[in-house]
C-alpha cells in the first residue's frame, strides 16, 4: 500500500516508501557481538519489520582465528589435543560478560572430536576443511543469539535443516536454492539466525561459499525471497574513498552501482564479498549498509548509475599479487601463446586475476602466493618464442573505481600525473577494458605515497555535495520499494 514519498534534498535522492508484508534478510558482522547498543538499534530495526525476519551472522574474527590455526597445526599434534575448548569458551565470555552456554559447549565438543578425529586420520578433504571451518559462524551464531535475545525471540536455524542447496564447489561454492516452503512455515513472530558462509550438496556434506561469504549467503537468501532489500549490518569495514589508515578522513562512498561494489570488493580494505551482487542485480534489489557504530544508512548499492562529479569514487588496492612476465620479440606474432598459458594455469587452479599484453610481452596478474607454482608450469610448457620468464614479487594494484572514465577526459592524465609528478614508478597499467576503472602496478614500497598523491589529485578539489550528506535514518529503512 503506497503511503508517500520523500526528497531527501542535499542529495538528491527520492526515496520511496511502501508498507508491505516483505520478508526481511539482514546481515550481521559478527565482530560486533559485543557492541550490545548496536544489536539494540538492530532489534529496534527488526521489531518495525514485517513477514519473516533472517539475520545472516558472519563469523567472529577470533573464533575464525582460533579455529583455522588448530587446522594448519594440526599435524604438528602428533595426535595430541589439537584445540583447547576453553578458548572457545573464553570468547563466549568475553563479548557476553557470562560463562558459555551448554548448546555452545556442546558444539565446542563436536569440533573438538573432529579436530582430534582428523589428527588421527592423518589426512583430510576439502568438503571436511569446510565442515570444520562452518562451526566459526555456528558458534558466533549462538554467541549472537544469547545478545539478540535480550531484547527479541531468536532462534537458530541451520542450513542443513532447511535445504540451503550448493554446488559442490568447495570453498567457492555457488548458491542454487533454499528450502522457501519450511522458510515459509516458520513464525513472523521469531527472529532467525542463520550461520552464513556455507550450503548443502546435494548429497548433504557441506560446501563454503568462501571467506566471510556471509554477504553472499544473504543476498542469495533475499533473492529467493524475493525480498525488496538487504541491509548489511555492520560491515568490518565501511566504504570509504580510500584506505583511513593511509588517507585522513576520507570521504564515505554514499551510491555505488553493482558492478562498481562487485569491483571494490576484490581489493584489501573492503569486506563485501565479490558475489554479494550477483543473486540481486537481475531483481533490482538493493543493497543498504549501516556503518559500524551507527544507526544511518551510509552506502546504498543498486542498480542506478550514477556518474560522480569527480568521476572515481573509491581508490583501493591490494597487496596480493605477483607479476608473471613472458617477454620476445615473437610474443605478439605466435599465435596460441596466451591460450595455452591460461589454459595450463586454469587446469592447475591458478586463477589469473588480469592479463596485460603487448607485442613482445604478456603480463600475468596472479594472486602473491601462485607466481612460483605458475612458473614452475609454464617452464614446462617449451615455448620457443618466449625468451625470457620471470615473476615480479612486492608489488601492489592500486584501482581507481568510479562510473563514466571513458566519456570524461583527463582522468587518466590526472593519475598518470598524480605518480609521475611524484617520481612513483608505475611497472604496469591498464585501463580502457571498463568504463568504471583502472589499474596500476607499483612497487609495495610505493604504494602508501601512490594512493595519498592519487586521492590528492581526485578529491582535494572545491568540494561538490557531500555524497553522504543527509544518511538516511534506521527508522527510513521502511523504504523498501526496488530501486
Amino acid at each position: 500500500m503506497f503511503e508517500g514519498t520523500s526528497v531527501n534534498r542535499s542529495n538528491k535522492f527520492l526515496i520511496i516508501y511502501f508498507f508491505n508484508m516483505s520478508d526481511c534478510v539482514v546481515r550481521f558482522g559478527g565482530d560486533n557481538c559485543n557492541n550490545l547498543a548496536f544489536i539494540g538499534e538492530l532489534a529496534d530495526f527488526l521489531n518495525k519489520k514485517n513477514g519473516l525476519r533472517f539475520v545472516v551472522v558472519s563469523s567472529i574474527t577470533k573464533i575464525y582465528q582460533v579455529v583455522s590455526e588448530s587446522l594448519d597445526r594440526i599435524f604438528l599434534s602428533g595426535g595430541k589435543t589439537v584445540i583447547q575448548a576453553g578458548i572457545l569458551e573464553d570468547i563466549f565470555t568475553e563479548t557476553t560478560g557470562e560463562p558459555a552456554t551448554s548448546e555452545y559447549k556442546e558444539l565446542v565438543n563436536q569440533l573438538t572430536q573432529l579436530l582430534y578425529g582428523i589428527s588421527m586420520a592423518g589426512d583430510y578433504s576439502k568438503a571436511l576443511e569446510g565442515v570444520i571451518i562452518s562451526f566459526c559462524e555456528k558458534l558466533s551464531a549462538h554467541i549472537f543469539q544469547y545478545r539478540l535475545k535480550q531484547f527479541l525471540p531468536a532462534r537458530i536455524i541451520l542450513p542443513e535443516d532447511f535445504d540451503f542447496r550448493v554446488l559442490p564447489e568447495y570453498g567457492n561454492a555457488t548458491f542454487l536454492s533454499f528450502g522457501i516452503t519450511k522458510l515459509r512455515n516458520l513464525s513472523s513472530e521469531t527472529i532467525y539466525i542463520i550461520p552464513g558462509s556455507y550450503g548443502i550438496t546435494e548429497t548433504g556434506k557441506i560446501a563454503r561459499a568462501g571467506y566471510s561469504a556471509s554477504d553472499y549467503s544473504a543476498a542469495a537468501l533475499t533473492a529467493s525471497l524475493d525480498g525488496s532489500e538487504l541491509t548489511l549490518w555492520g560491515l568490518e569495514n565501511d566504504f570509504f574513498s580510500a584506505d583511513p589508515k593511509l588517507v585522513d578522513n576520507p570521504a564515505k562512498i554514499g551510491r555505488l552501482t553493482y558492478s562498481e561494489a562487485s569491483e571494490l570488493a576484490y581489493f584489501d580494505h573492503y569486506s563485501l564479498h565479490p558475489r554479494t551482487v550477483e543473486p540481486l542485480e537481475e531483481k533490482h534489489i538493493p543493497i543498504y549498509i549501516v556503518g559500524n557504530n551507527s544507526s544511518r544508512i551510509e552506502t546504498v548499492i543498486n542498480s542506478e548509475t550514477f556518474i560522480s562529479e569527480r568521476i572515481v569514487k573509491g581508490i583501493a588496492y591490494t597487496d596480493d599479487i605477483s607479476l608473471l612476465k613472458l617477454e620476445g620479440p615473437g610474443v605478439g606474432l605466435k599465435p596460441g601463446i596466451l591460450a595455452r598459458v591460461t589454459t595450463l594455469l586454469s587446469e592447475a587452479g591458478i586463477n589469473v586475476k588480469s592479463v596485460i599484453t603487448s607485442q613482445v610481452s604478456i603480463n600475468f596478474i596472479l594472486s602473491r602466493n601462485e607466481a612460483t607454482r605458475a612458473l614452475s608450469h609454464i617452464e614446462q610448457l617449451g615455448l620457443s618464442s618466449v625468451r625470457e620468464i620471470s615473476v615480479i614479487r612486492e608489488v601492489s594494484l592500486i584501482g581507481i573505481v568510479g562510473y563514466g572514465m571513458q566519456q570524461n577526459y583527463g582522468v587518466s592524465a590526472r593519475l598518470f600525473a598524480a605518480v609521475a609528478e611524484n617520481k612513483i614508478n608505475v611497472l604496469l597499467s591498464g585501463s580502457g577494458a571498463s568504463d568504471l576503472v583502472s589499474y596500476l602496478v607499483v612497487k609495495k614500497s610505493d604504494r602508501n605515497k601512490s594512493i595519498r598523491e592519487i586521492y590528492r589529485a581526485f578529491f582535494n578539489q572545491p568540494k561538490e555535495t557531500n555524497q553522504t550528506s543527509g544518511c538516511l535514518s534506521l527508522s527510513d529503512i521502511s523504504l523498501t520499494g526496488k530501486n
